[in-house]
């Protein structure tokens, strides 16, 4: 395995605030994604995020290259779990995402929407959206679109961004839905110290045919077989739509001074 591009680019100018990470190893390449921090704590002056994703990286660090994805996906959780208060609310438990390739098995390992692409999948790259995302992205771009509709300006909506303000109540619960497998659409999967059901966790063999791998955080919308192709991608969408309501439709925009909409990681290897 050999690495051909990375990058990690923050959504803001303050990179000590990017919660995005990329780990690289003989056996092992991953992409985390903290979770946006929406309860105010801080944990040692690291966003609960950024904590999370660290973590990750520190057990990636000692895993054996044998080692089969539920057990990865258990020495993490144990690792968040230990360094998280007793006494967190659901809600407040900070959490990360990730997609892991391991060398040795061939595999991928996805959890969340890190996304990853090579040439036995679809362009743009695979991805798991959950759906409580999806529903509060729509009422936002509704929101937004209602005020455009009644004479607001774009730069003061990029500002103020009352389509968030709306969704936040939701996105600050959400963590109850949290490795929670339910009969509705609600439940999703993510490292927050509690125990990850098999049905979030995907495992992707990847083909003997297969040379190169991509993978790659949310803050990429498409996932493209290099770096600049994927900024290019990413540069043309944010100037058609810089509020986050079209193609890039999210759960929040991008503020002005800001990058983007969010933190972003990509990592490209040979295999």
């Amino acid at each position: 395995m050999k690495v051909i591009e990375s990058s990690i680019v923050g959504k803001s100018t303050h990179e000590d605030g990017c919660e995005d990470g990329i780990f690289l190893s003989e056996s092992f390449a991953a992409v985390i994604d903290g979770a946006t921090d929406k309860s105010g704590k801080q944990y040692s002056g690291r966003t609960g995020g950024r904590l999370v994703m660290e973590i990750c990286k520190s057990v990636l660090a000692d895993l054996a290259p044998d080692v089969s994805a539920r057990q990865a996906f258990s020495a993490l959780t144990d690792a968040v779990d230990h360094e998280l208060p007793d006494d967190l609310p659901l809600q407040e438990r900070p959490s990360a995402v990730l997609a892991v390739y391991s060398s040795l098995r061939r595999e991928i390992w996805q959890l969340g929407d890190v996304a990853f692409w090579h040439s036995g999948v679809k362009p743009g790259g695979v991805r798991r959206r959950k759906m409580v995302d999806y529903f509060a992205e729509g009422v936002r771009a509704a929101v937004i679109s209602a005020n455009i509709a009644a004479g607001a300006e774009v730069f003061d909506l990029m500002r103020s961004d009352p389509g968030r303000e709306v969704i936040l109540p939701l996105l600050q619960l959400q963590g109850v839905f949290r490795n929670e497998l339910r009969s509705d659409e609600w439940g999703y999967g993510a490292l927050d110290g509690r125990p990850i059901p098999d049905d979030y966790i995907d495992i992707h063999s990847v083909p003997g045919y297969v040379d190169e791998i991509v993978l790659a955080s949310d803050g990429y919308p498409v996932v493209l077989p290099s770096l600049a192709e994927s900024e290019a991608r990413l540069s043309e969408l944010l100037k058609e739509d810089p509020l986050c309501i079209g193609p890039l439709r999210a759960t929040k925009g991008v503020q002005p001074g800001s990058r983007s909409y969010d933190d972003r990681a990509y990592v490209r290897i040979a295999v």
